[in-house]
């Protein structure tokens, strides 16, 4: 089997980072977006779709009433890519997924979770109904928290939501953290006009002040249906922690090799009852915290953070370069962006397509899905999930823990 550095080395060599975007009138001078492009692209799309696509075409997810835990009940007959730190939201707690996965056809699960509303109680059953960003701050330190430990501790993340609100100066009397979109909305929604999203874009490279923010797919198609999330998630730290630096393109043109040499080391992550549907890799090395979902010995959804702590330079002196660095590189690779342009046009065809014939096989259980013990699960476990609380005595609980 190939180790994900492999896969990671095999899927680069047919990427490349795109003409730099940024604001030119340094209104925003502390962001530098650098798109990832294909080479080449198939001619047939995914049949794999994103979350918040396959929610709006019959997959449910409901609250188990256990805070690290979600079913879903995936009744399509294609796969779902349920992303790390998807936040899903619904009338319960928000959950943040922990890391990525994929749900196969017709296939009930139940999928590891954080909470991030710590004021907020679980509601047993309760129907998660949409999906949201979330900030690379919490991502971050979720990536470095999985990789290091294995493990996410849930306090932990709630200390971490906690002083971000007080930082950033956002108010949730529920300790939200999907509240900072709410605080600086009109600026996300005005700003987001800076960075586009290109034909064939895969993926995406994000110079944050001293951080890069890397999220890649294995298709244009899942990007497309996921570029909001993923451009709100980099462009909040932007907006609510301003500066006049950016990380120079120096220490962003090396990234994908970094990740490679990264990648040499990385634990298996995995949910009990998706073990057999891709496999999630965690891994860390000095500065750079990171995971990588493959599927097939082929690359679906990487997400990595880089610290370039005491790199950063002034934006005004950058600016000449990356005036040029994005004119060179348009000029350069002109011919092969006309190319992804028209492949990708005859690929999104046949996608809308494959997505207007997607309808569920089966309706969706009511059930709370019981994650029973496989025969080779016994060194892990020895017992199946215990039931949830009844509502009453789980807020008893809380209500106790609270005070």
């Amino acid at each position: 089997m190939a180790t994900l550095a492999d896969t990671l080395r095999h899927s680069f060599e047919d990427l490349l980072l795109g003409p730099p975007q940024f604001d030119p009138t340094a209104n925003l001078p502390n962001m530098v977006v650098y798109p990832v492009f294909p080479t080449h692209l198939a001619p047939d799309p995914p049949d794999v779709v994103s979350l918040t696509e396959a929610m709006r075409r019959g997959v449910r997810l409901s609250d188990t009433g256990i805070v690290t835990q979600v079913h879903i009940d995936n009744p399509l007959p294609t796969a779902v890519l349920v992303g790390e730190s998807d936040i899903l939201v619904g009338p319960t707690q928000l959950r943040a997924v922990q890391f990525s996965c994929l749900v196969p056809p017709g296939r009930r699960a139940s999928i590891p979770v954080n909470c991030v509303e710590a004021g907020q109680p679980t509601v047993y059953q309760a129907q998660f109904t949409d999906t949201a960003a979330c900030p690379w701050y919490l991502r971050s330190f979720k990536l470095e928290q999985l990789s290091r430990h294995g493990d996410n501790h849930q306090h932990r993340i709630w200390d971490r939501i906690k002083a971000y609100l007080h930082h950033t100066g956002t108010v949730s009397s529920t300790q939200d953290v999907c509240a900072v979109f709410d605080q600086f909305g009109d600026d996300l929604d005005d700003l987001s006009r800076v960075f586009p999203l290109q034909p064939g874009q895969v993926g995406c490279v994000s110079a944050v002040g001293q951080d890069l923010f890397i999220e890649i797919f294995g298709d244009p198609e899942i990007l497309e249906e996921r570029y909001d999330q993923v451009l709100h998630s980099a462009l909040v730290e932007a907006i609510a922690h301003p500066t006049r630096e950016v990380t120079p393109a120096s220490q962003v043109d090396g990234v994908l090799d970094e990740l490679i040499d990264a990648s040499r080391s990385s634990k298996v992550v995995h949910s009990r009852s998706l073990r057999d549907s891709g496999r999630t890799q965690i891994f860390n090395k000095g500065a750079i915290a990171g995971s990588g979902l493959v599927s097939e010995g082929r690359l679906v959804h990487l997400t990595a953070h880089k610290r370039c702590w005491g790199f950063g330079r002034a934006f005004h002196e950058q600016l000449p370069e990356l005036k040029h660095q994005r004119s060179e590189r348009a000029k350069e690779h002109a011919d092969l962006f006309a190319q992804l342009d028209d492949d990708y046009t005859r690929r999104c065809k046949r996608y809308r397509s494959f997505l207007r014939k997607l309808t569920p096989s089966r309706t969706t259980s009511a059930k709370p899905y019981v994650d029973t013990v496989s025969k080779d699960d016994s060194t892990e476990r020895l017992a199946t999930e215990p039931l949830p609380l009844s509502n009453d005595l789980h807020e008893f609980f809380l209500r106790l823990f609270r005070r």
